[in-house]
């Protein structure tokens, strides 16, 4: 499936790469639904990089409006601010790799079944955290991307959402050597693996594809009219 991104900073979209983009997001949310978008992935920037979810009401209600699952990330580690969102809308939610700071909230997001999706958000080959509490940050940073969602599956999560911090910002391309040595070190777990960051063109959306990704999240470029959301689709056919 391909998740159209909103990211927002300030009440504006704001990519994590920097790019601004001057439509409001709701128009934009509405505009992707009107091309024929299934689901949204919703980012809280401002709560990912300073604990601050001010845009979440905003995000909420685009969520409550769209009429297509969405998806809320943005730096969340605390499962009660995950299912208040879960609550007020959200179909799922994406918690940021700082869990990983503590084994023991695994267990305790893997109840939420596959309405949650833990993210590894690697730099490198470890762990590089953005949001989630500075704490477990610090705890997560630099662990093992692998074994991290080797440890996520043996915990009970059921999705991850594979994204390589140094290809993300400037279309440097779907982290698709990171998915293959997660998938072989996985085995016979069942997780889905969703992905984002990076994608450039339907190329990389029909990599994914025969990968075999569960969903490919693509924000900038979709938003900059790269390819389409049709186009998209049929690349992943």
């Amino acid at each position: 499936m391909i998740v159209p991104s909103i990211d927002v900073r300030g009440g504006r979209v704001r990519f994590r790469s920097g790019a601004a983009f001057d439509v409001p997001p709701r128009e934009l949310a509405a505009a992707f639904i009107a091309d024929g978008a299934e689901e949204l992935h919703l980012v809280d920037l401002d709560g990912a990089e300073r604990g601050d979810y001010a845009n979440l009401p905003l995000l909420t209600e685009i969520a409550r409006a769209s009429g297509v699952p969405c998806r809320l990330g943005g730096g969340l580690a605390a499962i009660d601010r995950a299912t208040a969102a879960l609550h007020d809308g959200f179909s799922g939610v994406l918690f940021s790799a700082a869990v990983f700071g503590d084994d023991a909230l695994l267990p305790a997001i893997a109840v939420l079944g596959d309405r949650a999706i833990v993210e590894i958000e690697s730099r490198h080959g470890g762990l590089a955290p953005r949001g989630g509490g500075e704490e477990l940050v610090l705890r997560a940073a630099g662990r093992d991307s692998v074994d991290a969602a080797v440890a996520a599956a043996d915990a009970g999560i059921t999705a991850l959402y594979v994204v390589d911090l140094t290809t993300e910002g400037g279309f440097g391309g779907p982290p698709l050597v990171l998915l293959e040595q997660i998938r072989a070190a996985l085995g016979a777990r069942t997780v889905a693996l969703h992905t984002g960051g990076g994608i450039r063109d339907l190329a990389d959306i029909t990599a994914l594809a025969r990968f075999g990704a569960a969903s490919a999240v693509v924000g900038r470029a979709l938003a900059a009219r790269r390819f389409t959301l049709a186009g998209a689709k049929a690349a992943a056919a």
